[in-house]
Protein backbone atom coordinates (compact mmCIF):
# COMPACT_ATOMS: atom_id res chain seq x y z
CA UNK A 1 0.00 0.00 0.00
CA UNK A 2 1.19 3.65 -0.74
CA UNK A 3 1.85 5.12 2.89
CA UNK A 4 1.93 8.68 0.59
CA UNK A 5 -1.53 8.13 -1.30
CA UNK A 6 -3.41 10.76 0.92
CA UNK A 7 -0.51 13.68 -0.07
CA UNK A 8 -0.98 12.63 -3.57
CA UNK A 9 2.47 11.38 -4.58
CA UNK A 10 3.17 8.49 -5.93
CA UNK A 11 6.46 8.27 -5.99
CA UNK A 12 8.54 9.14 -2.61
CA UNK A 13 12.20 9.16 -1.40
CA UNK A 14 11.46 5.15 -0.02
CA UNK A 15 11.39 4.07 -3.70
CA UNK A 16 14.69 5.14 -5.59
CA UNK A 17 14.50 5.39 -8.81
CA UNK A 18 16.48 3.02 -11.08
CA UNK A 19 16.55 2.12 -14.70
CA UNK A 20 13.33 -0.02 -15.91
CA UNK A 21 13.74 -4.19 -16.15
CA UNK A 22 16.37 -5.22 -19.07
CA UNK A 23 13.87 -7.52 -20.52
CA UNK A 24 12.63 -4.27 -22.64
CA UNK A 25 14.07 -3.95 -26.12
CA UNK A 26 17.18 -1.99 -26.25
CA UNK A 27 15.51 -0.83 -29.57
CA UNK A 28 12.21 0.74 -28.04
CA UNK A 29 12.62 3.95 -25.90
CA UNK A 30 11.63 2.27 -22.79
CA UNK A 31 15.10 0.48 -21.96
CA UNK A 32 16.65 4.06 -21.54
CA UNK A 33 14.05 5.72 -19.87
CA UNK A 34 13.60 6.11 -16.01
CA UNK A 35 11.10 4.18 -13.95
CA UNK A 36 9.30 4.77 -11.72
CA UNK A 37 8.75 8.55 -12.86
CA UNK A 38 7.48 10.87 -10.10
CA UNK A 39 3.78 11.70 -10.11
CA UNK A 40 1.10 13.82 -8.39
CA UNK A 41 -2.60 13.33 -7.87
CA UNK A 42 -4.64 16.74 -8.98
CA UNK A 43 -5.05 17.46 -5.72
CA UNK A 44 -1.81 18.06 -4.51
CA UNK A 45 -0.87 21.55 -2.72
CA UNK A 46 1.43 23.59 -4.14
CA UNK A 47 3.67 23.63 -0.70
CA UNK A 48 3.59 20.01 -1.15
CA UNK A 49 4.52 19.54 -5.10
CA UNK A 50 7.36 22.67 -4.54
CA UNK A 51 8.63 20.88 -1.36
CA UNK A 52 9.34 17.65 -3.57
CA UNK A 53 10.77 18.86 -6.64
CA UNK A 54 13.33 20.63 -4.02
CA UNK A 55 13.92 17.98 -2.19
CA UNK A 56 14.72 15.44 -5.07
CA UNK A 57 15.95 17.85 -7.33
CA UNK A 58 13.28 17.11 -10.23
CA UNK A 59 12.55 19.17 -13.18
CA UNK A 60 9.46 18.31 -14.01
CA UNK A 61 6.53 16.64 -12.01
CA UNK A 62 3.51 14.14 -13.86
CA UNK A 63 0.09 14.77 -12.80
CA UNK A 64 -1.63 10.98 -13.23
CA UNK A 65 -5.23 9.63 -12.03
CA UNK A 66 -5.08 6.68 -9.88
CA UNK A 67 -5.03 4.44 -12.85
CA UNK A 68 -2.40 5.82 -14.03
CA UNK A 69 -3.40 7.75 -17.09
CA UNK A 70 -1.50 10.92 -17.43
CA UNK A 71 -3.74 14.00 -17.48
CA UNK A 72 -0.71 16.54 -16.77
CA UNK A 73 2.83 17.93 -16.04
CA UNK A 74 4.45 20.34 -13.97
CA UNK A 75 7.42 21.93 -14.02
CA UNK A 76 9.26 25.15 -12.41
CA UNK A 77 7.60 27.27 -15.55
CA UNK A 78 4.16 26.62 -14.95
CA UNK A 79 5.21 27.48 -11.40
CA UNK A 80 6.59 31.10 -12.05
CA UNK A 81 3.46 31.40 -14.93
CA UNK A 82 1.19 31.03 -11.96
CA UNK A 83 2.83 32.88 -10.06
CA UNK A 84 2.48 35.92 -12.40
CA UNK A 85 -1.31 35.63 -13.51
CA UNK A 86 -2.03 35.58 -9.73
CA UNK A 87 -0.05 38.64 -9.10
CA UNK A 88 -1.62 40.00 -11.75
CA UNK A 89 -4.95 39.47 -11.10
CA UNK A 90 -4.96 39.43 -7.10
CA UNK A 91 -2.14 41.41 -6.07
CA UNK A 92 -2.70 42.19 -2.30
CA UNK A 93 -3.29 37.82 -1.86
CA UNK A 94 -0.92 36.42 0.68
CA UNK A 95 1.76 34.46 -0.56
CA UNK A 96 1.85 31.53 2.03
CA UNK A 97 -2.11 31.52 0.54
CA UNK A 98 -1.36 30.49 -2.93
CA UNK A 99 0.68 27.59 -1.17
CA UNK A 100 -2.53 25.63 -1.13
CA UNK A 101 -3.53 25.74 -4.79
CA UNK A 102 -3.87 22.58 -6.04
CA UNK A 103 -1.98 20.62 -8.91
CA UNK A 104 -5.13 21.42 -11.69
CA UNK A 105 -4.88 24.53 -11.43
CA UNK A 106 -0.94 25.08 -11.96
CA UNK A 107 -0.43 22.29 -14.67
CA UNK A 108 0.25 22.07 -18.25
CA UNK A 109 -2.49 19.43 -20.39
CA UNK A 110 0.05 19.44 -23.17
CA UNK A 111 2.43 16.67 -22.48
CA UNK A 112 4.56 15.73 -25.02
CA UNK A 113 4.79 11.83 -24.92
CA UNK A 114 5.80 8.52 -26.70
CA UNK A 115 4.60 5.19 -26.94
CA UNK A 116 6.86 2.90 -24.85
CA UNK A 117 7.37 1.02 -27.91
CA UNK A 118 8.72 3.38 -29.91
CA UNK A 119 12.34 3.73 -30.80
CA UNK A 120 15.13 5.83 -29.40
CA UNK A 121 16.18 7.36 -32.41
CA UNK A 122 12.02 8.53 -32.62
CA UNK A 123 12.03 9.89 -29.08
CA UNK A 124 15.57 12.27 -29.66
CA UNK A 125 13.82 13.15 -33.11
CA UNK A 126 10.57 14.41 -31.07
CA UNK A 127 12.30 15.77 -28.37
CA UNK A 128 14.31 18.19 -30.98
CA UNK A 129 11.31 19.06 -33.15
CA UNK A 130 9.26 19.96 -29.70
CA UNK A 131 12.25 21.40 -28.22
CA UNK A 132 11.36 19.64 -24.97
CA UNK A 133 14.06 18.47 -22.38
CA UNK A 134 12.11 15.45 -20.97
CA UNK A 135 9.56 12.67 -22.67
CA UNK A 136 6.24 11.09 -20.80
CA UNK A 137 6.55 7.08 -21.83
CA UNK A 138 3.32 5.99 -21.85
CA UNK A 139 1.21 2.87 -23.14
CA UNK A 140 -1.41 2.49 -25.75
CA UNK A 141 -3.72 3.51 -22.59
CA UNK A 142 -1.98 6.48 -21.88
CA UNK A 143 -1.13 5.19 -18.58
CA UNK A 144 2.64 7.03 -17.82
CA UNK A 145 5.21 3.83 -17.44
CA UNK A 146 8.59 5.83 -17.28
CA UNK A 147 10.26 9.24 -18.29
CA UNK A 148 12.82 9.94 -20.64
CA UNK A 149 15.02 13.08 -20.80
CA UNK A 150 17.84 14.05 -22.18
CA UNK A 151 20.45 13.19 -19.86
CA UNK A 152 19.42 9.81 -19.77
CA UNK A 153 19.77 10.11 -24.10
CA UNK A 154 23.21 11.60 -22.81
CA UNK A 155 24.09 8.89 -20.81
CA UNK A 156 22.89 5.64 -22.19
CA UNK A 157 22.84 6.21 -25.67
CA UNK A 158 25.34 5.34 -28.29
CA UNK A 159 26.30 8.80 -28.67
CA UNK A 160 29.32 10.95 -29.66
CA UNK A 161 30.62 14.40 -28.26
CA UNK A 162 34.51 13.59 -29.12
CA UNK A 163 34.33 16.30 -31.98
CA UNK A 164 33.16 19.75 -31.70
CA UNK A 165 33.55 22.88 -29.10
CA UNK A 166 31.29 24.57 -26.70
CA UNK A 167 31.46 27.26 -29.14
CA UNK A 168 30.11 24.80 -32.08
CA UNK A 169 26.78 23.99 -30.20
CA UNK A 170 26.13 27.28 -27.45
CA UNK A 171 23.53 30.13 -28.08
CA UNK A 172 25.45 32.86 -29.47
CA UNK A 173 23.24 35.42 -28.45
CA UNK A 174 21.25 34.16 -25.20
CA UNK A 175 18.66 36.53 -23.73
CA UNK A 176 19.94 37.76 -20.63
CA UNK A 177 18.35 39.71 -17.71
CA UNK A 178 19.93 42.55 -15.33
CA UNK A 179 20.30 42.40 -11.80
CA UNK A 180 18.29 45.75 -11.45
CA UNK A 181 15.26 44.00 -12.61
CA UNK A 182 12.35 42.62 -10.17
CA UNK A 183 11.16 39.11 -10.48
CA UNK A 184 8.14 39.87 -12.41
CA UNK A 185 10.15 41.32 -15.06
CA UNK A 186 12.13 38.39 -14.87
CA UNK A 187 9.20 36.14 -15.35
CA UNK A 188 7.93 38.03 -18.07
CA UNK A 189 11.17 37.81 -19.98
CA UNK A 190 10.95 34.22 -19.51
CA UNK A 191 7.67 33.91 -21.01
CA UNK A 192 7.75 36.03 -23.50
CA UNK A 193 11.20 34.62 -24.93
CA UNK A 194 10.41 31.16 -24.33
CA UNK A 195 13.60 30.96 -22.16
CA UNK A 196 13.49 29.45 -18.95
CA UNK A 197 16.82 30.30 -17.88
CA UNK A 198 18.36 33.88 -18.38
CA UNK A 199 21.64 34.44 -17.61
CA UNK A 200 22.10 37.60 -15.18
CA UNK A 201 24.29 40.53 -15.41
CA UNK A 202 25.68 43.41 -14.00
CA UNK A 203 26.32 45.90 -16.54
CA UNK A 204 27.84 43.88 -19.23
CA UNK A 205 29.29 40.99 -16.34
CA UNK A 206 27.61 38.14 -15.98
CA UNK A 207 27.27 37.03 -12.36
CA UNK A 208 24.96 34.04 -12.22
CA UNK A 209 21.49 32.23 -13.68
CA UNK A 210 17.75 33.52 -13.33
CA UNK A 211 15.32 30.86 -14.07
CA UNK A 212 12.35 29.41 -13.52
CA UNK A 213 13.90 26.25 -11.40
CA UNK A 214 15.87 29.00 -9.12
CA UNK A 215 12.64 30.79 -8.24
CA UNK A 216 11.34 27.19 -7.45
CA UNK A 217 14.15 26.54 -5.03
CA UNK A 218 13.19 29.65 -3.28
CA UNK A 219 9.69 29.06 -2.84
CA UNK A 220 10.69 25.52 -1.67
CA UNK A 221 13.35 26.21 0.38
CA UNK A 222 13.95 28.13 3.72
CA UNK A 223 14.58 31.52 2.48
CA UNK A 224 10.46 31.20 1.42
CA UNK A 225 9.55 31.88 4.92
CA UNK A 226 11.75 35.28 5.83
CA UNK A 227 9.45 36.48 3.10
CA UNK A 228 6.13 34.19 4.36
CA UNK A 229 4.05 37.64 5.35
CA UNK A 230 4.53 39.22 2.05
CA UNK A 231 1.95 39.90 -0.78
CA UNK A 232 1.79 38.66 -4.07
CA UNK A 233 2.92 42.08 -5.55
CA UNK A 234 5.53 42.68 -2.73
CA UNK A 235 7.18 38.99 -3.66
CA UNK A 236 6.90 40.00 -7.67
CA UNK A 237 8.66 43.28 -6.90
CA UNK A 238 11.95 42.16 -5.47
CA UNK A 239 15.40 41.51 -7.29
CA UNK A 240 15.75 39.53 -9.63
CA UNK A 241 19.41 39.22 -7.79
CA UNK A 242 17.34 37.06 -5.11
CA UNK A 243 16.58 34.20 -7.25
CA UNK A 244 19.60 34.41 -9.03
CA UNK A 245 22.27 31.16 -8.63
CA UNK A 246 25.65 32.90 -8.56
CA UNK A 247 27.61 29.41 -8.80
CA UNK A 248 26.67 27.76 -12.32
CA UNK A 249 29.15 26.47 -14.51
CA UNK A 250 31.57 28.38 -16.54
CA UNK A 251 32.92 27.13 -19.84
CA UNK A 252 35.53 28.57 -21.91
CA UNK A 253 34.04 28.55 -26.10
CA UNK A 254 37.19 26.57 -27.42
CA UNK A 255 36.33 23.73 -24.40
CA UNK A 256 35.94 20.30 -25.97
CA UNK A 257 32.32 19.56 -26.11
CA UNK A 258 32.69 16.50 -24.40
CA UNK A 259 34.48 17.75 -21.76
CA UNK A 260 31.77 20.54 -21.52
CA UNK A 261 29.12 17.59 -20.85
CA UNK A 262 31.43 16.04 -18.08
CA UNK A 263 31.32 19.60 -16.09
CA UNK A 264 27.59 19.94 -16.92
CA UNK A 265 26.95 16.24 -15.78
CA UNK A 266 28.30 16.94 -12.46
CA UNK A 267 26.78 19.78 -11.32
CA UNK A 268 22.38 19.87 -10.88
CA UNK A 269 21.20 23.13 -13.43
CA UNK A 270 21.88 21.91 -16.91
CA UNK A 271 23.04 24.45 -17.97
CA UNK A 272 26.40 26.99 -18.11
CA UNK A 273 27.63 30.08 -19.02
CA UNK A 274 30.13 30.67 -22.15
CA UNK A 275 32.93 32.91 -20.48
CA UNK A 276 35.56 34.92 -22.10
CA UNK A 277 37.57 37.17 -20.57
CA UNK A 278 34.57 38.19 -18.15
CA UNK A 279 32.66 39.08 -20.82
CA UNK A 280 29.85 36.37 -21.84
CA UNK A 281 29.65 34.63 -24.95
CA UNK A 282 27.32 32.09 -25.50
CA UNK A 283 25.38 29.82 -23.29
CA UNK A 284 24.77 25.85 -23.36
CA UNK A 285 22.31 24.00 -22.37
CA UNK A 286 21.40 19.87 -22.21
CA UNK A 287 19.58 20.46 -25.47
CA UNK A 288 22.23 22.31 -27.44
CA UNK A 289 24.27 18.67 -26.45
CA UNK A 290 21.03 16.58 -27.75
CA UNK A 291 22.50 18.04 -31.69
CA UNK A 292 25.36 16.23 -31.29
CA UNK A 293 23.65 12.77 -30.38
CA UNK A 294 24.42 10.21 -32.91
CA UNK A 295 22.63 7.17 -32.81
CA UNK A 296 24.09 4.12 -34.76
CA UNK A 297 21.72 3.07 -37.66
CA UNK A 298 20.68 -0.23 -36.21
CA UNK A 299 20.53 -1.12 -31.93
CA UNK A 300 21.07 -4.86 -31.72
CA UNK A 301 19.08 -6.57 -28.97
Amino acid sequence: MNRNREKGLRYMKDRPRKRVQSYSSPSTVLYYATSPPLSVTKTTPLSRLLETMVARGFRRVFVAAASGLLEGIVTPMEVAKHLLWRSRESPETPVMSIMSTPVARIMSRDVVSILQSESIRESITLMRERSVNSLAVVDKSNRLKAVLTVRDVLERCNYSLESGLVEDYMSKSPVCISIDRSLREGVEVMVSSGHRRLPCLEKSKPIGLFSSRSIIRFLGGREFFKHAGKTLDELMRMSVIDFTVKDPPVLDPQARIAEAWEIIKRSSYGSALVVKSGSLEGFLTEMDFLKAVRIEPEISS
